[in-house]
């Protein structure tokens, strides 16, 4: 059979298969298709098709090297292919790079300068660039400096790089309501409250992190943004693991009300930290051992693949916040290394945990 065929015929069952998974391993073969007929404008597409499925969990194992082939196949083949198709994930491995403690400081910044000469020859504004620095200083947990970042962006055009202007609201939001700013983060959301501007994650999350933040200062309004979080959660039935850091605060705000499903929430967020980037494991384990510190024993249905998971079903509440503790911990200890931030991550595992 032609190879095209048999690479057509593939994307056609990729596009029927439910699980992650199953789809990673058929683009796979369909890649491996491709360069044995050393066609790399298959081998593009489909790696770009690969990378675009990951972008959409919590993943990123297959995208760097899928990534790192389309910056060479583009750099070697000069003109051959538009940059503009691949500027967009290329903000998401930046993103993805910070997230993995493994990666340098140095790596970071190197791909960081690299997506921003690439948006500018392609006559891009900076406020793609600034948009994702914005989100590395909040890693760093400097606001001031990521404050600094949105005011950059919000001087720049909008194109078609730039976040969307839920997403980019909604840290406006979140760094107000980090900062302790509770009214003005109010204020500012109105447009996401009453969702004149959403997009697939939003205002999900920001009602999650309402909920959560409100919360934890004793504020009534915490249970209205629940209710939100929760009607958003259920007209939406199809999130994915991209919304984990989210879905942490709000199982953490069902578990502290009782909420009937917290422990269903709870079991299908564990099983999206199977092979997830390092910061997501850190904030699910963060948030996740800071309700189970109070022990018990809970019936739950787990995944196998979880170093935790126990046959008989019934599993020692301490025993899961003892390991999320040691988890959030080891990783707290790697990202405060890496980004030499001298103890910032650890204590705010501390904290959390008091």
């Amino acid at each position: 059979m032609n190879y095209n065929l048999e690479i057509q015929k593939i994307l056609l069952k990729v596009e029927q298969m439910e699980k992650f998974s199953d789809k990673v391993v058929a683009l796979k073969e369909a890649i491996q298709l491709a360069d044995q007929h050393n066609d790399i404008d298959w081998g593009f597409d489909l790696r770009l098709d690969l990378i675009r499925k990951e972008r959409n969990t919590s993943k990123c194992e297959e995208s760097f090297p899928a990534f790192a082939w389309i910056l060479n196949a583009s750099d070697t083949n000069a003109d051959y292919f538009d940059e503009s198709d691949f500027l967009w994930e290329y903000k998401w491995m930046f993103c993805s790079a910070y997230r993995n403690a493994s990666i340098s400081t140095e790596q970071i910044m190197q791909i960081g300068e690299d997506l921003k000469s690439r948006l500018v020859k392609n006559g891009y504004s900076l406020r793609a660039y600034y948009n994702v620095m914005t989100g590395y200083y909040l890693h760093l947990r400097d606001y001031a400096k990521a404050q600094e970042y949105i005011d950059l962006a919000d001087g720049e055009v909008i194109d078609d790089m730039t976040n969307c202007p839920a997403c980019e609201l909604d840290t406006k939001v979140e760094v107000l309501m980090d900062t302790g700013r509770v009214e003005e983060s109010l204020v500012k959301a109105k447009d996401l409250i009453s969702k004149k501007l959403t997009c697939y994650s939003m205002p999900f999350q920001t009602f999650c992190h309402f909920a959560y933040k409100l919360n934890k200062i004793g504020d009534e309004r915490a249970e209205l943004y629940f209710d939100k979080a929760l009607e958003e959660y259920y007209a939406h039935d199809s999130y994915d693991s991209s919304v984990g850091y989210s879905m942490s605060q709000l199982i953490c705000y069902m578990y502290e009300k009782k909420h009937p499903d917290t422990w269903e929430f709870f079991s299908r967020v564990c099983e999206w930290q199977i092979g997830a980037e390092d910061i997501h494991v850190y904030n699910f384990s963060k948030y996740m051992a800071s309700m189970l510190k109070d022990g018990g024993t809970q019936a739950l249905t787990l995944s196998s693949q979880l170093p935790y998971y126990r046959s008989d079903g019934t599993y020692d509440l301490f025993d899961l916040y003892t390991h999320f503790k040691q988890i959030a911990y080891n990783y707290a200890d790697q990202f405060d290394q890496r980004n030499d931030l001298k103890g910032v991550y650890r204590k705010e595992v501390d904290e959390i945990l008091q």
